[in-house]
């Protein structure tokens, strides 16, 4: 008869760390692997736009985008616009100030829960930095995958999910959008220099060596594979089949890991961008500059499957220090000392132009990311066929700071299982939904995402 071991006598036996060992005996249901992986992209932005520029109008299949949303016209087909979603969690029974002051209600767009402290108005003797209280959907997400990809031997992604912001104030609920657990923030990427060497120094993406350095430390990182790889081939023969067969699973992964450290295991299609390493991306007159590489760059982590998530905070829920110099928007503001992107909010113009020729320049800017993911091929199509990007601003209008009817489009690729080229009239649907529905998209099952009072999902196919 052979033998069970418990993972306590195992570990003790190789002397291995829990780590490096999935739990044996445990029940598994392991999926097919696609034949190219499933992403999602959530970008943010804050201070609310105009509703009436916004929307698009026509029928199923015969949209016709609102002037804000016209320069997304090439992708109509892909388009899903949920209007009456609202931010429940904020607006309802909210401790922290209710629908007001959501400027400050970043730290709750992808938790979809109460925050764990206020902003400043609403958080008296408190830090007032509007903490957010659990985890957000995409580091969930992308815990999920590599659990999904382990399951099924293969190597972690690198990257479980990628947070990225173009300016915005790190380590805050005014601006941060990806959060690990209770008031612990994830810092987010917001220097392209330094993000591209985050991504790619040391990984061999072509005919250029590998960091020395790195090598040095995968020689020390290979010789403790190296023995736990020998002791636990030896102990797996005291196993019965199945036991022994995971111990092999595990082993090959562990290897597949050290092989992607390496720089080895990339996607077909890495390409890393060039970024100009003598560009100040810090000056406002650099922020269109600053926007396209960082979508240079979320394009190529996810193309090199370095990552599967990634969140893209453009600005924050203040946005103060954004201005408009390229697009001709400059001097002294109307309600603030200048014309910056808040004052734009509050006061946007005759005719609301200001504010609309702003929002329109944000979506020329989401154009050129789906021309980016449609531009690198997969299989007979593209990497925006296997990718579902939300597009949210976390406000519907700046100087009401509403949370009701949130401005929301869903780019969705053909393989989304997501019924595209339409507008859905929802009828106080909260975003929770929303969110679980985007995850359930990418093959991530939940019955529903965050705070258990709107739980369920929404109808997208």
């Amino acid at each position: 008869m052979t033998r069970r071991f418990s993972r306590r006598s195992l570990l003790t036996a190789t002397g291995a760390s829990a780590l490096l060992l999935p739990l044996l005996h445990q029940e598994q249901t392991l999926g097919a692997t696609p034949a190219f992986p499933k992403r999602v992209i959530f970008i943010v932005t804050g201070n609310g736009t105009i509703e009436n520029s916004f929307w698009p109008t026509g029928t199923d299949g015969n949209l016709t985008l609102g002037e804000i949303t016209s320069p997304l016209e090439a992708h109509k087909a892909r388009l899903l616009f949920p209007r009456g979603i609202d931010m429940r969690v904020w607006a309802e029974n909210n401790p922290f100030g209710a629908n007001g002051d959501a400027h400050h209600n970043f730290g709750a767009i992808l938790t979809a829960t109460i925050l764990a402290t206020g902003d400043p108005p609403h958080d008296r003797g408190g830090p007032g930095l509007a903490l957010a209280s659990s985890i957000s959907i995409d580091q969930f997400i992308g815990q999920e995958f590599n659990k999904q990809l382990m399951a099924q031997g293969q190597a972690p992604l690198p990257f479980p999910a990628l947070s990225v912001r173009a300016w915005g104030r790190d380590g805050t609920g005014f601006a941060t959008l990806s959060w690990t657990g209770n008031k612990a923030p994830v810092s987010a990427e917001s220097d392209p220099h330094t993000f591209f060497n985050t991504l790619f120094t040391g990984r061999t993406t072509g005919s250029a060596a590998p960091d020395p350095t790195l090598v040095k430390l995968m020689k020390t990182r290979q010789s403790v594979l190296d023995y736990v790889g020998i002791a636990l081939d030896r102990q797996s023969k005291r196993f019965g089949a199945d036991d022994h067969l995971k111990v092999q699973i595990h082993l090959d992964a562990i290897r597949s890991i050290e092989m992607q450290l390496q720089g080895g295991a990339v996607g077909a299609n890495c390409k890393p961008p060039t970024i100009d390493a003598v560009t100040d991306f810090k000056p406002i007159e650099q922020f269109p500059a600053l926007v396209e590489a960082e979508m240079d760059l979320i394009t190529a982590a996810l193309a090199c499957g370095l990552t599967r998530v990634v969140t893209f905070a453009i600005g924050d829920g203040e946005d103060y220090n954004i201005y408009f110099p390229w697009l001709g928007i400059t001097g002294k503001g109307i309600e603030f000392p200048t014309r910056h992107k808040h004052d734009i909010a509050h006061r946007p113009g005759v005719n609301n132009v200001d504010k609309i020729n702003t929002e329109k320049w944000f979506f020329s800017t989401y154009a050129r990311l789906l021309d980016k993911l449609s531009s690198v091929p997969e299989g007979s199509g593209t990497m925006l066929d296997n990718t579902v990007i939300l597009f949210l601003n976390s406000l519907n209008s700046g100087f009401g700071h509403s949370v009701l009817k949130m401005p929301i489009v869903v780019a969705a690729g053909a393989n989304m299982g997501i019924r595209t080229n339409r507008l859905i009239d929802l009828k106080n649907e909260a975003h929770n939904k929303l969110l679980a529905s985007l995850a359930n998209a990418v093959g991530v099952p939940m019955a529903g995402w965050g705070d258990a009072r709107f739980t369920g999902t929404t109808n997208l196919a």
